[in-house]
């Protein structure tokens, strides 16, 4: 009896050991750029047949980590890396800013540096880097599974990190949205804006509190694990560290390795890259460091095979091939049914887009092709209403889930900017090239007044007019459909401000032209795109070149100027702007302007559009002046004028095709075809005498061109390329920044 109930222990001591499965767990290690090192690892697994039973990742290792858990295969994610510019996908700015107050017939001043301030502190955002791009990919390459379900329900379980921004408490994700975990855990502090998970909770990268999860992976039921620690050797020599992004990436490295370093004995398979050369957003470096993962390896060979020994004594090891396609191809591509718009605003209370405004994608499948053109139309929609992202996910049941998302603005801001192009011309009065350049200032200080009401202004440009306008805005009335504000300013300026003096006149006299304005109004915001203003002035002038006859103005104007529209870039595919301008003075009599355009442009395909535009202008103010005057040539009208083709009287029109190229550091670049007319006033500002007629269109002039134009959409501004001819043999070519 003694015997049996021995036996029947032992047996019962021994099940377990018979029964386990022997859970083998690929744990992958945040690093940023680094991250990519992980792929050797998974190709090296696949190459000898371990099976992997659950993925767990922090920061970049969950991004690749969900890629593989989801079924794509190695290669699959080592052609996402050539099929996508990485570099450009963490290159975005966290905020572009909706379109300021333009003037009329002018685009928005670019903004190379933007910074807003107030009680919560400095920045117009919790970043440097922007996730837009990011979510984009995310939700295409993620759009086979819905947002809600249960990780383990995936080809292999998978679970990542992140951890709560308000207090500091590790994140472990399991279920929901791909795209919110891996989205979550890559959150990497001041590079990337955090991410709200809802109840107000906001995620930042999982390296902070666990950047290499091992024992989460042993409590989740692994028995045998493999990791790869990318940051581990990543800690610089002393003499490395003598430049900012280098001391960046210590810090980082530093602070998330201490704990990771302690769980490297827990690990069955322990690869550590050496990458320390490496930065954190180095992704064109990807095949260097894919091959640095190989090398590490390689040096693990005999723990490798000795856990896949281990291993095929109970479970088949089965080699996978390395050109295989992974399982997620096989799954059917989400048809669009249905579309809803969700605020994910933490402090919500922006407008956001309706659900009609992408109606277009309904019934169609969310392919590679639906995608590209899904993602162009969200960032149009996103800068025009000032969102910070316009992401989407697909949910059940064909649902395509929008979420918008925008932080508290500042009501305090300081930006920078510049405009500078060069090039030669025909058309030039004298000479026949160019050089100019001009940078401003723009600081905004609201929330001034016991009641916080007023708002402060300073502008301050340098370049062929230089000088400061200061400004006070008072809001008189403020609602759903609008707001009414009451402006007083003043300015002084120095420069050049005649056509004698512009900076594209060869034979120019000195640029010392003087100019002080003073003046009040009232500033109108109507709708969504309305803009409007009426404000009276007094200016006094002062002319250096003596040429002119009169060397002293002083005179009052009146004017009103209308903008109603959407189109903000030059290169915008589709939208509409209409711009009026009306103004009325009197120096030794009356004098006017009055000046109307319209542009507009429609969607052919997702790389073409077509886009037509009209301008009539007709002014009769103090000759000496170039405010006295539009312009006729540069991109937006003449192209073979060049810039500066100053005339009284102007009909203008133009049709225009343009083609999305491709994308050049992830922003999108585009040529354009356009073929545009124009009749106008023979007098020539230049001649520095005065006009003998002032009949409308008198001694009128007719002409005819063709321009190419190559341009590229940047943070910075548009970058444009330009070559046009006319009728009439003028000839211009011109490079610049706008």
């Amino acid at each position: 009896m003694r015997r049996i109930v021995v036996f029947a222990l032992l047996v019962f001591l021994g099940l377990p050991l018979s029964a386990t499965t022997g859970k083998v767990a690929l744990v992958l290690s945040g690093g940023g750029a680094r991250g990519l090192a992980h792929i050797a690892v998974l190709e090296a697994v696949e190459a000898r047949g371990i099976p992997v039973d659950m993925v767990v990742g922090t920061s970049m290792g969950a991004l690749v980590g969900g890629l593989y858990s989801a079924g794509y295969s190695p290669l699959e994610i080592r052609n996402l890396l050539e099929t996508y510019d990485m570099v450009g996908l963490f290159s975005t700015p966290p905020l572009e800013e909706a379109e300021p107050d333009d003037e009329v017939f002018s685009y928005k001043n670019n903004q190379v540096f933007s910074l807003g301030f107030g009680e919560q502190g400095l920045g117009n955002a919790p970043a440097l880097i922007g996730d837009q791009r990011i979510l984009e990919l995310l939700g295409y390459l993620f759009a086979r599974y819905p947002n809600t379900m249960d990780f383990s329900d995936l080809p292999i379980p998978f679970y990542c990190v992140s951890a709560n921004a308000a207090t500091g408490e590790r994140i472990v994700h399991s279920e929901g949205s791909l795209v919110t975990a891996i989205r979550s855990s890559i959150s990497i502090p001041i590079v990337f804006t955090p991410f709200p998970l809802g109840d107000g909770i906001l995620a930042i990268d999982g390296g902070v509190v666990d950047n290499l999860p091992i024992e989460l992976a042993r409590s989740l039921g692994a028995e045998y694990v493999i990791a790869s620690d990318v940051n581990a050797l990543g800690i610089q020599d002393a003499a490395e560290l003598e430049s900012l992004s280098a001391m960046a990436m210590q810090t980082v490295v530093l602070l998330t390795q201490d704990k990771a370093t302690a769980q490297h004995p827990s690990a069955d398979v322990l690869v550590l890259p050496e990458l320390k050369n490496m930065f954190t957003l180095d992704f064109s470096a990807h095949e260097q460091i894919i091959e640095a993962g190989w090398k590490a390896v390689d040096e693990q060979d005999a723990a490798f095979d000795a856990l896949a020994e281990t291993l095929s004594q109970t479970r088949p090891l089965v080699p996978r091939d390395a050109m295989r396609i992974g399982s997620y191809s096989l799954l059917s591509t989400p048809k669009i049914l249905q579309i809803e718009v969700k605020d994910i605003s933490l402090k919500p209370g922006a407008s956001i887009p309706e659900s009609f405004m992408f109606s277009d994608f309904l019934g169609r499948r969310l392919n590679a092709q639906t995608a590209t053109e899904l993602n162009l139309k969200l960032r149009e929609i996103k800068n025009a209403y000032g969102l910070t992202t316009l992401s989407y996910e697909m949910a059940s049941d064909g649902k395509l889930m929008i979420y918008a998302r925008s932080f508290g603005r500042r009501d305090r801001n300081i930006s920078m900017g510049f405009h500078a192009d060069t090039g030669f011309s025909t058309a030039l009065p004298s000479g026949f090239a160019w050089y100019r350049a001009d940078a401003y200032l723009d600081a905004s200080l609201g929330g001034l007044g016991k009641k916080q009401d007023f708002t402060f202004c300073v502008n301050a440009t340098l370049g062929q007019e230089s000088g400061m306008a200061l400004s006070f805005s008072f809001p008189l009335l403020s609602g759903s459909k609008g707001s009414i504000d009451a402006v007083v300013k003043a300015s002084y300026g120095v420069g050049a401000m005649t056509p004698l003096s512009a900076i594209i006149n060869a034979k120019r006299s000195a640029p010392l032209d003087r100019m002080f304005d003073s003046g009040a109004g009232f500033q109108f915001r109507f709708g969504k795109y309305g803009r409007a203003s009426l404000q009276g002035s007094y200016l006094l002038v002062s002319v250096n070149d003596s040429t002119y006859t009169k060397q002293f103005y002083a005179y009052p104007v009146g004017e009103a100027t209308v903008s109603y529209g959407n189109l903000t870039s030059r290169f915008a595919t589709s939208g509409f702007r209409l711009e009026a301008l009306g103004r009325l003075g009197y120096q030794e009599g009356l004098t006017h302007s009055l000046r109307i355009g319209w542009r507009q442009s429609f969607v052919i395909t997702y790389r073409d559009s077509l886009s037509y535009a009209t301008q009539l202008s007709l002014m009769r103010e103090p000759f000496p002046f170039i405010q006295s005057y539009a312009n006729l040539g540069g991109i937006d009208q003449m192209v073979s004028y060049g810039p500066l083709f100053l005339r009284r009287d102007i009909a203008f029109m133009e049709v225009n095709w343009q083609h999305r190229l491709s994308e050049l550091l992830g922003y999108p670049a585009f040529g354009k075809l356009s073929l545009h007319g124009a009749v106008y006033d023979a007098y020539d500002p230049y001649s520095g005498l005065p006009p003998t007629e002032d009949a409308y269109f008198s001694s009128k002039v007719w002409d005819m061109g063709l321009a190419l134009m190559l341009g590229l959409d940047t943070p910075i501004g548009e970058v444009v390329a330009s070559l046009g001819t006319s009728l009439a043999g003028e000839v211009s070519f011109a490079l610049g920044v706008y």
